[in-house]
């Protein structure tokens, strides 16, 4: 059984070229990509119009997302401490209001280095990726908050 989250990447991931999805999975954990290839071969198999759906998707995901639901670096370096390195490294990217090597300063030295190490390997997002993984990042953030 697949949870949302993995079933709205295959949908993202299905909505992007495919040498795009390709390096993407490859750069996901292991566990990760093995359960999200298996979704996007059902998607690609149903024939649908994934970029339309996707850009459904995230036009839902993304309603009322501010400014006022903006991430502060406290909440960024809280993240920091539940994601793997890899996507703590996605997240950083695309928070662009925050001073990223201050934020990488505060954080434990071994995690600084592995989050420094994927930033270089990432390149340009396109901006519906981007505002999905900010939105995600927010959801996670309010969802820690709520557990708090």
């Amino acid at each position: 059984m697949s949870t949302a989250g993995e079933r709205k990447c295959a949908l993202l991931v299905g909505s992007l070229h495919k040498r795009d999805q390709r390096r993407l999975l490859a750069r996901l954990p292991k566990a990760s990509s093995a359960a999200i290839r298996p979704l996007l071969a059902e998607l690609n198999a149903m024939r649908l119009p994934l970029a339309e759906l996707a850009n459904e998707l995230l036009a839902t995901e993304v309603r009322g997302l501010t400014a006022s639901t903006s991430l502060d670096l406290d909440q960024l370096i809280d993240l920091s401490e539940c994601l793997p390195p890899v996507w703590f490294a996605y997240v950083l990217s695309v928070w662009t209001s925050v001073d990223r090597e201050f934020c990488l300063a505060t954080l434990d030295r071994g995690i600084a280095i592995a989050v420094r190490r994927e930033l270089k390997s990432i390149a340009l997002l396109p901006p519906k990726l981007v505002d999905a993984l900010r939105a995600q990042a927010t959801a996670m953030v309010a969802a820690r908050a709520g557990v708090a």
